[in-house]
């Protein structure tokens, strides 16, 4: 199984902020520290703000903050609201669909990547803070010394 672009984009902004819980962090220096689009990131960072892992507080001040410490946020709360398992198989119009088992399978697959998820927390991702929150330092553009990368 791979994860979608989206949900690694969604991982990198918590775990920026959870660097930065201290203040308030803006989407212009998460894409610029990542060198991923802005674009794409007002987009994760929308649906973030919706299933209320962040809160976003607009104007010229304004930013992003988590809305739950780093240990009260599971990564497979994150992966479940990114990714689309509902339907990790669609059998459509598949002739051996009724007496098929792979579908069962598939779903027991992914229950057990869940439960895996579920015994970690953001927190976890924070083990090595000192060298995370080196990597993440967002500087003024002219000295732009952050090209983070998170695989998964």
């Amino acid at each position: 199984m791979q994860l979608s672009l989206y949900t690694d984009y969604a991982l990198r902004v918590l775990i920026y902020l959870s660097i930065h819980q201290d203040r308030l962090s803006s989407i212009h220096e998460i894409a610029t520290c990542y060198d991923i689009s802005q674009n794409h990131l007002m987009k994760v960072v929308h649906h973030l703000g919706k299933a209320d892992f962040i809160s976003t507080v607009r104007g010229r001040r304004g930013g992003l903050k988590l809305n739950k410490p780093p240990c009260d946020i599971t990564l497979g709360s994150i992966v479940r609201h990114t990714e689309d398992t509902e339907q990790p198989i669609k059998c459509g119009k598949c002739i051996i669909q009724k007496n098929c088992t792979i579908k069962t399978i598939i779903y027991d697959a992914f229950e057990a990547f869940y439960t895996v998820l579920d015994k970690y927390t953001l927190d976890c991702v924070l083990e090595d803070y000192d060298q995370l929150q080196e990597l993440l330092t967002f500087t003024k553009p002219k000295n732009i010394n952050c090209k983070a990368s998170i695989t998964i």
